[in-house]
């Protein structure tokens, strides 16, 4: 397993700690910004995101499921496992490799 060290967040603003940005392992981080990303936010990559505001209405889950290993993959995560439990909270195990 790969630690990924990047600037980290505080409420989408970036976390200032003694005067300077603050870094740290941030694989949950990516995870959340892939999850919350829509297709074209990211102006110099604008097929990155899964979106998941617009899978609210879905009737298949797979559907959601299936997007997240997509962005997830294609952003060097590796995959245990993408879980539905009782139809309502989403299990995600990925870590980068």
């Amino acid at each position: 397993m790969k630690l990924m060290i990047d600037y980290l967040q505080n409420n989408d603003d970036l976390l200032i700690s003694n005067g300077d940005f603050t870094t740290d392992e941030s694989t949950l981080q990516h995870q959340k910004d892939l999850l919350c990303a829509e297709k074209g936010d990211y102006k110099l990559n604008p097929t990155v995101g899964v979106g998941v505001l617009s899978y609210i209405d879905e009737e298949n889950p797979q559907n959601l499921s299936r997007a997240i290993a997509v962005e997830f993959t294609r952003d060097g995560m590796q995959i245990n496992k993408i879980q539905w439990q009782n139809n309502a909270n989403l299990l995600i195990d990925a870590f980068y490799n």
